[in-house]
């Protein structure tokens, strides 16, 4: 049971860490979405 929990965890910061370099090189994490202007409209 404890591998199979530590299995689980290790798959779970993979898939993150992919999930977030795929979001880099696709560009969704752009500049723009930190502009004053962004915060403003969120509001």
């Amino acid at each position: 049971m404890n591998r199979f929990v530590k299995l689980l965890v290790a798959l779970f910061v993979l898939a993150g860490c992919l999930i977030f370099a795929g979001a880099l090189a696709g560009g969704l994490m752009d500049d723009r979405a930190f502009t004053q202007q962004a915060k403003d409209a969120a509001h």
